[in-house]
């Protein structure tokens, strides 16, 4: 832990270090203020990991992002499927983690600003020989300028489904029982969300003298919400001529009547024309509870694919 703190110090003295320099500039564009059409975003390394619960952990693949048919009036979409769970290690053919949202979002409120905005102008690898531990370390050289920011104030809300398998080791029922026939589960949640989101959106390109051309071009979602969903819990090996008793593992699991979750996605706003760039990178991170499964984190990198504004 110290060595990594050390690390990210010494990244953070050299990237400060080298914003001090006196860089001269010109604004070339600066326009947030356009309507996001289609984003559509690839996933390609995702991971989601259920607190406590480690057969559940996954790696997945998915797509998300948004079509806005109408200035302030959208619809959210996210598909998420396991290429990988902890629980193929342990157990044969267990349940798979999937993840399907469909939703829809309107802005209520908003404004555009103009605010510091920082841009990178170039990142060194092992910039003036530095390293640490025998480690490659970075410099980033970017600056601070006054520009737009645009935000804008949502609501939100949609059809929420996510399957994945659980982890029941000791579940028993009010006779010590074990109600599971192995130490794997399944559990599938269908319901609603629904909440609060803010996106803000940068997109300032400037020319500099010793740097060329260089922009900030991105989006960004900050969404909370609460998720209204039934829980259904079945058993993958299960003698299928035998009864389940679903709501005597539900008591015996317990859970909060209610999921909710706080995320974070970025993602790429302008067209390649403009920064040569067909492609770009793109995040997403979300933390909460669900029901059954409990508290969880998931994060992923991935890249934006389209993007498409009118």
């Amino acid at each position: 832990m110290k060595n990594i703190t050390a690390a990210i110090l010494l990244i953070f003295l050299l990237s400060n270090g080298l914003k001090a320099q006196n860089v001269q500039y010109e604004i070339t564009y600066d326009n947030p203020d356009f309507r996001p059409f289609w984003n559509l975003n690839l996933s390609y390394f995702d991971v989601d990991v259920p607190v406590l619960n480690l057969d559940a952990i996954n790696f997945n693949a998915g797509i998300w992002g948004n079509v806005e048919p109408v200035e302030g009036i959208g619809i959210d979409y996210r598909y998420r499927r396991s290429y990988l769970t902890m629980a193929q290690i342990g157990y044969k053919s267990p349940p798979s983690f999937s993840n399907f949202e469909l939703g829809g979002y309107f802005r209520f409120a908003g404004y555009t600003k103009v605010k510091a905005t920082p841009v990178i102008l170039d990142i060194e690898w092992d910039a003036d020989g530095n390293d640490f531990n025998d480690e490659r370390v970075f410099a980033m050289k970017s600056i601070s300028i006054q520009a737009k920011n645009r935000r804008d104030y949502m609501l939100r809300a949609g059809y929420y489904h996510l399957s994945s398998p659980i982890s029941v080791d000791d579940v028993t029922d009010d006779n010590g029982t074990d109600i599971f026939a192995d130490g794997l589960g399944k559990a599938s949640i269908n319901g609603l969300y629904a909440g609060l989101s803010t996106r803000t959106i940068r997109n300032v390109f400037i020319k500099t003298d010793n740097f060329g051309e260089q922009f900030t071009s991105m989006g960004r979602l900050l969404y909370l919400d609460a998720i209204f969903a039934g829980t259904s819990i079945s058993d993958p090996y299960e003698n299928p001529t035998l009864p389940f008793d679903e709501d005597a593992a539900k008591d015996a699991i317990g859970s909060l009547p209610l999921g909710f979750r706080i995320g974070l996605s970025t993602f790429q706003v302008e067209k390649k024309d403009r920064t040569g760039k067909k492609f770009g990178m793109s995040t997403n991170y979300e933390a909460g509870y669900r029901p059954y499964i409990g508290w969880y984190i998931s994060g992923g990198l991935g890249i934006t694919l389209v993007k498409w504004n009118k």
